[in-house]
């Protein structure tokens, strides 16, 4: 394996779309970093686009490394959804990969965060 190859498998962000009743889900998974920010940015989009139950919820329960790119993603993506008129819920669990940033530069404050998928779509 070359430096190339391990530097791509780190990068890796999975996308998943999914609806909850009328409720758009994205679920991502892997690495939100300077390579994948813009990748969580569209896929925050699409969720937008498609909900219907006046909020999108974003689960990143699974995601291994968050980023400052990332961090600066999830501002500019609750920023997209409240000038939409349409919060974005973000379910990050106990992952200490996402919640450690988050809590590190106070993002907490700004950032809807919810313990799981359910109780963002409960709340």
């Amino acid at each position: 394996m070359t430096d190339d190859d391990d530097a791509s498998a780190v990068s890796r962000l999975e996308v998943e779309h999914r609806m909850a009743g009328e409720v758009a889900v994205v679920a991502v998974s892997g690495t939100v970093d300077h390579s994948t920010a813009s990748q969580l940015m569209q896929a925050v989009r699409v969720g937008l686009d498609h909900t219907r139950g006046g909020f999108c919820v974003l689960d990143l329960t699974a995601v291994q490394l968050l980023g400052g790119y990332g961090l600066s993603a999830l501002l500019k993506a609750t920023r997209a959804s409240e000038d939409r008129r349409q919060p974005l819920r973000i379910a990050v669990d106990s992952n200490q990969p996402v919640i450690r940033p988050i809590e590190i530069t106070g993002l907490e404050e700004f950032l809807a965060l919810y313990h799981s998928v359910e109780e963002a779509l409960d709340a």
